[in-house]
């Protein structure tokens, strides 16, 4: 049983990471750090999912609103 789920962490980890990597656009916004942008992107994605937003919006969403905190898109 340890094993397994030793494996499972093994596994788990390395996708949870690439997932995180590829979240699409990066939001800057001057005089805030990557760590703050991070925390606004979770809350408008908490706000997407908690109103069950079909995925076909979910990305217009998610970039209104974080334009309504005042990021734009970066590179």
């Amino acid at each position: 049983m340890r094993a397994i789920r030793s494996t499972c962490f093994a596994i788990a980890v390395p996708l949870t990471l690439v997932a995180c990597g590829s979240s699409g656009p990066r939001y800057v916004k001057q005089g805030i750090s990557e760590e703050d942008a991070q925390t606004a992107m979770s809350e408008c994605e908490y706000q997407i999912r908690l109103n069950k937003t079909p995925k076909a919006e979910q990305d217009e969403l998610r970039n209104l609103c974080m334009q309504g905190k005042g990021f734009r898109a970066g590179k």
